[in-house]
């Protein structure tokens, strides 16, 4: 660990600065893409750390980085999981999954502290980091977990190639996280603590969040073609600009979130242009483009009238278009036993608790629907995230791992049970 102090509120703070080193930016935040070498320097120091509680370490063949504590000392004991994930966009803040991955540890250290002095459990723990969570070097996003939770096969994922043609098995290799062991079992309960990255907790004054639901989302990979040629010479009329078909899509995917205000999020963050010169038409441009809702039928609605938007904008630039990739994650609710028992914990300690959607993805979701899942949300400062200026009052900070203290400690003196726990010790 980074120090010798028996207080883990303190104890977060020193490790988050560690990992922060990994992949520091001039600007305050990170830059750690999955299986970069930044990233393999912040599993390097999680691996190390566990490996000073005594856990097991296994590494599977994504890269999922496990460190398993045999708290219940016995074989056939159910496991309690904690984490999140260390890859980061560029130029991100250095709380976005790490954050869950430094206050899982230092869960971990305080309950096998306990386990060691004497104190009984029926469950074990694992602190995790998934692999490639963000999206941001290999798409789409939560593959680590996905794969875990069986909704992805590793071949396809190990097979994914970055911009520069480089696979995710080849960097994960390089990398020295290439593995080969078997993952754990599914776990009994799976916590993972994160930072809102929103503006509900922070206007209502809570100093926890507990996530009740998800907000479904459509991600649509669009390329449109058209007939490279001199930006010079050739004729306004004559011109089959892939950017141009793109451009009016964008501005008509803004458009149709402006239609429903509040209830739907749309955006294209990402946009590849070929030849990408300054003296080329563009004959080939794909864009990646999101809508998100909380609302099952806006949100199939609003995915048919941008992919009719996107065949609009396709003509009036004289181009084609097509959609070679569509994903959608579903609007669905978390277990309300584990809810209330984040909440129950946040009022064993004294802390204000909301419940309240997710309208950004995490790897907890890979695994709904597989075992009972909760997510513990602290206030994010301005709501502002994917940002080196992200930021979290370090009381907050404090309180969040001091719940998942709590939870983790209840889950697994109930044999990982949520309503077992819920049920039982409030100390």
């Amino acid at each position: 660990m980074t120090s010798t102090s028996s207080r883990p509120d303190a104890d977060i703070h020193a490790l988050l600065a560690a990992f922060s080193a990994c992949g520091a930016t001039a600007g305050g935040g990170i830059t750690r893409l999955a299986a970069s070498p930044e990233d393999g320097q912040a599993r390097d120091l999680m691996r190390d750390c566990l490996r000073r509680l005594g856990a097991e370490i296994r590494i599977d063949r994504v890269g999922n980085l496990f460190g398993l504590l045999p708290l219940a000392r016995n074989p056939h004991a159910p496991l309690v999981m904690l984490g999140s994930h260390l890859d980061s966009q560029t130029r991100a803040g250095r709380l976005d999954g790490t954050y869950g991955v430094a206050a899982a540890i230092l869960a971990a250290e305080t309950l096998a502290r306990e386990a060691a002095a004497g104190r009984p459990f029926s469950a074990d723990l694992c602190v995790v980091s998934w692999t490639g969570e963000e999206g941001a070097r290999f798409r789409p996003s939560l593959l680590g977990s996905g794969v875990y939770a069986g909704r992805r096969a590793a071949d396809d994922v190990l097979a994914l190639r970055d911009e520069a043609g480089i696979t995710l098995g080849a960097a994960l290799a390089a990398i020295g996280y290439a593995g080969a062991d078997a993952p754990p079992p599914m776990p009994a309960c799976y916590l993972e603590l994160h930072v809102e990255q929103g503006t509900v907790l922070e206007a209502s004054g809570a100093a926890i969040g507990t996530v009740t639901r998800n907000w479904g989302a459509a991600k649509l990979d669009a390329v449109f073609s058209g007939e490279q040629a001199h930006t010079g010479p050739t004729p306004m009329e004559d011109r089959r600009d892939a950017l141009l078909g793109a451009a009016y899509a964008i501005a008509d995917l803004r458009a149709l979130a402006d239609r429903f205000p509040g209830r739907l999020h749309s955006s294209v963050g990402r946009i590849e242009v070929a030849p990408n010169s300054a003296n080329v038409v563009p004959a080939r441009v794909a864009i990646a483009a999101e809508l998100r809702s909380a609302d099952d039928a806006l949100l199939a609605e609003a995915t048919a009238l941008a992919e009719a938007a996107f065949e609009a904008a396709a003509a009036r630039a004289g181009v084609t278009v097509a959609i070679p990739s569509r994903e959608l994650r579903g609007i669905r609710a978390l277990p309300g036993v584990v809810s209330d028992l984040v909440a129950a914990c946040a009022e064993a300690e004294g802390l204000a608790c909301r419940s309240l959607d997710t309208v950004a993805g995490h790897d907890a979701l890979s695994l709904l629907d597989r075992c009972p899942v909760g997510l513990i949300f602290v206030p994010s400062l301005g709501g502002l995230a994917h940002n080196e200026a992200e930021a979290t009052a370090p009381r907050d900070l404090e309180a969040g791992l001091a719940v998942l203290n709590r939870a983790a400690r209840r889950l697994c003196r109930a044999a990982g049970s949520p309503e077992g726990a819920l049920r039982g010790e409030t100390a």
